[in-house]
């Protein structure tokens, strides 16, 4: 009872806490989605990426028109610039504007499968002052190899890690696609990540969207998301001890109870909130991974700035999405209906709901 009542008062600070940042709305990380190319053809890629050249980005000079004009409105300094995918390491012109990024004042991260990241390729990238970046590391060799549909990733995935970790970039993450099959693999995989060397490691489930939508052999049953938080909070106490910060994603309330058994910080979707992106073709988002009915703006008619300022009220205010099974949910001030890219429009509900995973029946 006392536990209970503790719960659902910090669920009550973080609430509040929530809608103070949602009102002041200060942008911290900018996604900037260079390409949907990509050398890899992996079967969850939630963004239906390939290798078309007609999958190219936005023009350069349009990407940094865009990136001055924030670091005209703000702190660049205080804004981590993350280059994502595709896989941004195939956009030709790519080292010319993280360059220009860097000379206007952002921090430099990155999300990437490692496979073009060569000792050269990190030497550079420690050139334009990359402070963090993540790659991807699905489980041991066959595991990778299998999701990420190539030969080979598995060695320059871990290679990678490796040549970021020489250069001395401040965060080298490996982050990990949990499978049914991939589940039983988790102790293995972190031996492999404390044996390249990283410093951080983030786990994640497979939602149903994107190619992984069609591929159901992809996703956690509940039993298997019950494991899968038990094997991670215990991971993580051999994490501190070998310097690896081992965290699942920010994807989903837990509840109180669970939170910082696998955790540094507590669920907050922060989409639209401190977060924003730049899709390839140009239009304004939240966060890449969400539908195109949430786009907000483009970059070739309108000013970031004022955009950011005037519009994603959809992000900040989620009293809309208390419908379907969170319509009478005690838990919506603090879990607000999700991760946005859960969000099923035709159920008008999350596909996934991680709080009754944990706790069936409650």
């Amino acid at each position: 009872m006392f536990h209970s009542i503790v719960h659902r008062f910090q669920e009550t600070r973080w609430g509040l806490y929530q809608k103070l940042e949602s009102d002041l709305h200060e942008l911290r990380y900018l996604f900037w989605e260079t390409t949907r190319r990509c050398n890899l053809n992996c079967l969850h890629c939630g963004s239906d990426c390939g290798r078309d050249d007609s999958l190219g980005g936005m023009p350069a000079e349009l990407v940094v028109k865009v990136l001055s004009d924030i670091a005209g409105a703000w702190d660049a300094r205080k804004i981590m610039l993350v280059v994502s995918g595709g896989e941004p390491l195939v956009r030709p012109d790519l080292f010319p504007i993280l360059e220009r990024a860097h000379a206007l004042g952002f921090r430099i991260g990155m999300v990437t499968n490692g496979w073009a990241l060569s000792p050269a390729v990190a030497t550079r990238l420690a050139g334009v002052g990359l402070e963090s970046i993540v790659v991807s590391l699905d489980g041991p060799r066959a595991q990778h190899d299998w999701l990420r549909n190539r030969q080979g990733a598995f060695d320059r995935a871990v290679g990678a890690l490796r040549n970021l970790v020489a250069v001395n970039v401040p965060i080298v993450e490996a982050i990990t696609c949990v499978t049914p099959a991939s589940l039983p693999l988790l102790e293995e995989t972190y031996e492999i990540v404390r044996a390249s060397g990283a410093n951080y490691w983030r786990v994640f489930n497979i939602f149903p969207i994107g190619r992984a939508r069609d591929n159901a052999d992809l996703l956690l049953a509940p039993e298997h998301f019950r494991t899968l938080i038990d094997t991670l909070a215990g991971l993580r106490k051999r994490g501190e001890a070998d310097g690896i910060k081992v965290n699942l994603s920010e994807e989903g309330y837990l509840g109180f109870d669970v939170e910082p058994k696998v955790r540094d910080g507590v669920y907050f979707c922060r989409a639209g909130v401190n977060i924003a992106g730049i899709l390839a073709d140009g239009t304004f988002a939240a966060c890449p991974n969400l539908p195109a009915w949430m786009g907000q703006g483009h970059a070739a008619s309108e000013s970031f700035v004022d955009v950011w300022n005037d519009k994603y009220q959809i992000f900040r205010d989620r009293s809309w999405m208390k419908t379907g099974r969170c319509a009478e949910c005690s838990h919506f001030d603090m879990c607000r209906g999700n991760s946005l890219h859960i969000w099923d429009p035709e159920r008008s509900e999350p596909a996934w709901c991680h709080y009754d995973m944990l706790h069936p029946g409650s």
